[in-house]
């Protein structure tokens, strides 16, 4: 059980760190208006953005097994 618990939490945090992402990309692109000119300015965003999330997936996901592999230790000794 302790497994499916740490899974959801892992989940959870990978969806907030997505959502957190999207949201400040979709505000900044807001603000500053379109960030491309032609098809290849475009092209370029759309790596930006997918290698963003790429990058915030992976990372997030680490840090949650990390969290909770480290919480489930802690409470163990307990």
């Amino acid at each position: 059980m302790s497994v499916v618990k740490g899974g959801l939490v892992v989940i959870f945090i990978v969806v907030l760190a997505l959502g957190v992402f999207n949201g400040l990309f979709v505000a900044i692109s807001a603000y500053f208006g379109p960030f491309y000119e032609g098809d290849a300015d475009q092209s370029r965003n759309f790596a930006i953005w997918l290698m963003g999330n790429v990058g915030v997936f992976a990372v997030s996901t680490v840090a949650g097994v990390i969290w909770c592999c480290r919480h489930r230790r802690g409470s163990e000794v307990d």
